[in-house]
């Protein structure tokens, strides 16, 4: 009886201490339950916390592709620098090639000189065409083109004055005849002469010379006779020379 009695208050505390640990478990769950937060509350910050993140990665995106096109906009305009730049030293280099082209032109030739005169028909101090000759002012001289038909050339003439510097000097005699004589004759016609003549007595005898010296000269090139000197006078001087005037003759005579 007695270990019965034992048995059964044994059975007892441990009967006691299940439900202790059942009522503990119980408090404990429902202290759990009485914590636990709603299920729509955690469902509202879930999508709060989906949202602040959704709005940071696209602010984060818009800053990223804020920076991309700053940086874009960077190299376009650098490279419109860049290409500006090379415009401009292109320019500069066309600029030094082109600008000694039309300012610092060589001088044309003489003969370029009359072609451009007689192609342009100019009428300036230092060029001009006279009944159908070309008159150009060339390295202190006036210079006309007449061709020869003997030698198939053509002569640049040195003159001193042009024809529109003498339009005030009269000239006396046929001049037609003296130079169709001349076109039909030449140096080797030993029975043609012609006469340069000159006053012996005159006071301008060094003007006198050269430009009978130069007149001469032309003659033989452009025309193919030589003219023979002569004084219109008898003088000391002209004790080599033959003297003639146009009335002492019926050859060409140019005084």
């Amino acid at each position: 009886m007695e270990k019965e009695r034992d048995d059964e208050l044994h059975l007892a505390e441990e009967t006691k201490d299940t439900n202790f640990e059942v009522t503990d478990v119980s408090e404990r769950k429902n202290e759990n339950t009485e914590d636990a937060e709603p299920e729509d509350f955690i469902q509202i910050r879930t999508e709060t916390y989906a949202k602040h993140d959704h709005k940071e990665y696209k602010e984060a995106a818009e800053d990223k592709k804020e920076a991309e096109s700053k940086d874009e906009e960077k190299e376009k305009k650098s490279s419109k620098t860049f290409f500006i730049a090379l415009g401009i030293f292109a320019l500069i280099l066309l600029a030094i090639f082109l600008i000694p082209h039309f300012f610092n032109k060589e001088p044309l030739t003489l003969s370029e000189a009359h072609q451009e005169n007689l192609k342009e028909g100019k009428d300036t101090d230092m060029q001009y065409v006279y009944n159908g000759y070309s008159f150009v002012y060339y390295d202190g001289l006036w210079y006309t083109q007449i061709y020869n038909q003997l030698s198939n050339d053509t002569y640049n003439v040195p003159l001193h004055f042009g024809p529109k510097n003498l339009t005030d000097i009269v000239i006396a005699g046929d001049l037609n005849a003296f130079f169709g004589t001349v076109s039909t004759s030449n140096i080797s016609n030993g029975t043609m002469r012609y006469y340069l003549t000159f006053d012996p007595n005159d006071t301008n005898m060094g003007y006198i010379a050269l430009a009978n010296g130069e007149l001469s000269q032309n003659l033989v090139k452009t025309f193919n006779i030589a003219p023979v000197s002569a004084c219109t006078a008898a003088d000391d001087q002209c004790a080599s020379v033959p003297v003639v005037t146009c009335n002492t003759t019926d050859q060409p005579v140019v005084y």
